[in-house]
């Protein structure tokens, strides 16, 4: 049974785009859009605060904000079909 129980966990996580916070190891949900908008981000396991140093991401956060350019592109495409 327990295993079961871990393998439902995982399948939640991997469809909750975010990551472990480094703390507590709960699941912090972010998404692009939220990466590219928001300044930070709190545990709601255990209200730790994380934040990112956008001068320092630049890069990524271009590369972040190339994707989500395309995923809402092929979403319009998709409901065409």
């Amino acid at each position: 049974m327990r295993k079961r129980e871990e393998r439902q966990e995982k399948q939640v996580q991997q469809r909750t785009p975010g990551m472990p916070c480094p703390e507590c190891g709960f699941q912090i949900e972010m998404s692009i859009y939220s990466l590219l908008t928001q300044a930070e981000f709190k545990c709601p396991g255990c209200l730790l605060t994380l934040s990112m140093d956008r001068e320092v991401s630049r890069p990524a956060l271009e590369l972040l904000q190339k994707v989500n350019t395309q995923r809402e592109e092929m979403e319009k495409h998709k409901k065409f079909s």
